[in-house]
């Protein structure tokens, strides 16, 4: 009802003695119907907040979770209190560009480049990007199996949240996850198909002492530190979620 009368989620409670302005009413119970189906409440809005932005969501793009916001704030906080805001920084899997408007916006002076494979994805970022008025983040199209060639390390910070849910497990997510698009949700037979590529390309353009963060699935933390390790990072730590779920690893190059 607060999307319908374009108040905010508490204001329309004082107002609902008041008479619904025309068409609201029918606005209203479409939306009902849509997510009453199990449509994404993001997708019915057109919006999702995300650390007191809104973004554009829509068909094509995951709905930025409450866990993702987590590792965000996790890892500005952790990267504030070690030492100077990392200058270039690289989000691998931006989808709406949640990640990568809230790092530009928190740190302004650092140079963002945001990447995806996806067509709507990209298109979705972009827009979201122009509506925050943020001149510091670049996105740009990029296939994760096939890194940029001759690329030297560069970034400072690395962040991602990939797929990780294990293909056998995404028939029993909810009708609401299933409407998103499945390269956004499924990491292979074991969950860590699209970890191990970002975790490549992480080890690639990463400069020395540099930060990767990264969004992992229940469960994921020793087969993750485990690749880390091989890949050269150390003073890797998990760190749980606001469910007690080890959901982010940090670790520096």
């Amino acid at each position: 009802m607060a999307d319908c009368l374009k108040t905010g989620r508490f204001d329309w409670a004082p107002r609902a003695h008041e008479p619904l302005p025309s068409g609201a009413a029918g606005h209203f119970w479409r939306k009902v119907e849509r997510r009453a189906s199990r449509i994404p409440l993001g997708y019915v809005l057109g919006n999702q907040p995300f650390l007191g932005v809104s973004l554009r969501v829509g068909p094509g793009v995951l709905v930025p979770r409450p866990s993702t916001e987590e590792l965000v704030s996790a890892t500005i906080g952790i990267l504030k209190s070690e030492g100077p805001i990392p200058r270039r920084i690289l989000e691998i899997g931006t989808g709406s560009g949640a990640i990568a408007i809230a790092i530009a916006q928190s740190c302004p002076t650092a140079r963002v480049v945001a990447t995806d494979i996806s067509a709507a994805a990209l298109r979705t970022a972009r827009l979201n990007a122009a509506s925050a008025g943020l001149k510091n983040i670049q996105i740009r199209r990029e296939d994760l199996r096939r890194p940029p060639a001759g690329e030297k390390p560069w970034a400072d910070l690395v962040i991602s949240n990939p797929p990780y849910i294990p293909t056998a497990e995404l028939s029993l997510l909810e009708p609401e996850v299933l409407c998103e698009p499945r390269r956004a949700l499924d990491g292979g037979p074991d969950g860590l198909s699209a970890v191990r590529w970002v975790l490549r390309r992480s080890a690639a353009c990463l400069r020395p002492r540099g930060f990767l963060a990264i969004e992992i699935g229940h469960g994921q933390t020793r087969a993750v530190l485990d690749q880390l390790l091989r890949h050269g990072f150390r003073d890797a730590r998990a760190l749980k979620d606001s469910d007690s779920v080890e959901r982010l690893i940090l670790a520096r190059r």
